[in-house]
């Protein structure tokens, strides 16, 4: 038996630290077991939850967020609002990362901080729970580890996020941003418009605060193929994958190809 402290690894967090990129798959209701193992096999680095638009079983969830992690996907868990509750409990229960949804102000960002890290940096209550893989061994490594293991991540999707950007973006503990362009269209008039200039360019606006502060960001428009993922790679954007759909969105994409050769031209 090894004298050495049970170290956590949360592999999208060190993907990004090293420079590399990570691929996100964003599931809102099929927390099953096969969703894992195939989003694993697809290539995917992390797993993304939604708890803003849909109610899980605790139970559930929690067994998801521990097979994602035994699988080697870094589980992480969007948010509508922030409280100790949700986050603290979320972590606890396996979610090596929170989004924060409608990201807009840096209160909120603070609030976060405070109930995803331990003392001295937050006020988050030690437990040996899923997240401690159900043994702390040595506390101070334990909170020293867990506090720079978890992901922080911010989705700007409303004019005063973009507006807030630059506050936001320098707070230390903010690893990563992510985008809603939909909620962000509609906030400024362009219902549905997701690809509009205006939306676009608010979105670029934050790309490039984030890159010059060194925070992992997607690009505006999601990659579409081998040529545009290497240019914006390059670029230093770093995250990529389907997260801003859902599995109803591959799922339909699938099922519609799959018999598309049966189907009239103008269904």
């Amino acid at each position: 038996m090894s004298n050495e402290p049970t170290k956590i690894i949360n592999r999208a967090k060190d993907r990004l630290k090293q420079g590399h990129d990570i691929r996100v798959f964003n599931v809102f209701e099929l927390l099953k077991p096969s969703v894992i193992k195939i989003v694993r096999q697809s290539g995917y680095n992390m797993i993304k939850v939604d708890a803003e638009h849909m109610l899980h079983d605790p139970e559930t969830l929690n067994t998801f967020l521990v097979m994602a992690r035994d699988n080697e996907l870094s589980p992480a868990v969007t948010i509508p609002t922030v409280s100790r509750p949700l986050v603290s409990t979320l972590l606890d229960a396996g979610a090596q990362g929170i989004c924060l949804a409608h990201a807009e102000t840096l209160d909120q960002v603070e609030e976060l901080v405070k109930w995803m890290k331990y003392p001295p940096i937050g006020e988050r209550a030690l437990a040996p729970m899923t997240n401690a893989e159900y043994i702390i061994d040595d506390p101070l490594f334990h909170c020293e580890n867990e506090n720079k293991s978890t992901l922080l991540i911010l989705k700007i999707e409303s004019r005063k996020g973009v507006e807030n950007a630059e506050s936001l973006l320098s707070h230390e503990w903010v690893d990563a941003i992510i985008f809603g362009p939909g909620d962000l269209a509609a906030d400024m008039g362009f219902h549905g418009q997701w690809e509009h200039d205006e939306v676009i360019n608010a979105i670029q606006k934050v790309c490039n605060i984030a890159l010059k502060k060194g925070k992992a960001v997607e690009p505006p428009s999601l990659a579409t193929n081998r040529s545009e993922y290497i240019s914006q790679s390059e670029a230093g954007y770093q995250i990529f994958g389907p997260h801003r759909g859902t599995e109803y969105d591959l799922l339909r994409k699938g099922a519609q190809e799959s018999i598309s050769y049966l189907l009239p031209e103008n269904i």
